[in-house]
């Protein structure tokens, strides 16, 4: 289960760039992308990427992958 991953230096991220699946708590408007992982942690079932071209979307997902 991922809760949240951070890159920093790789191909154009030069600063940190965290995705997080922890919901904010004025979180209301899909109660039902939130789900209960443990007795003290609800995650996000999904989440955006978004950005303007060339901003590092895709070198995000690249660090994920590997």
């Amino acid at each position: 289960m991922l809760i949240s991953f951070s890159v920093t230096n790789y191909r154009s991220i030069k600063d940190t760039a965290t995705l997080s699946f922890l919901p904010v708590k004025a979180f209301k408007e899909l109660p039902g992308n939130v789900f209960k992982a443990t007795d003290k942690i609800n995650l996000l079932r999904s989440a955006v990427i978004y950005g303007a071209n060339a901003s590092g979307k895709s070198n995000l997902l690249k660090a994920l992958e590997g």
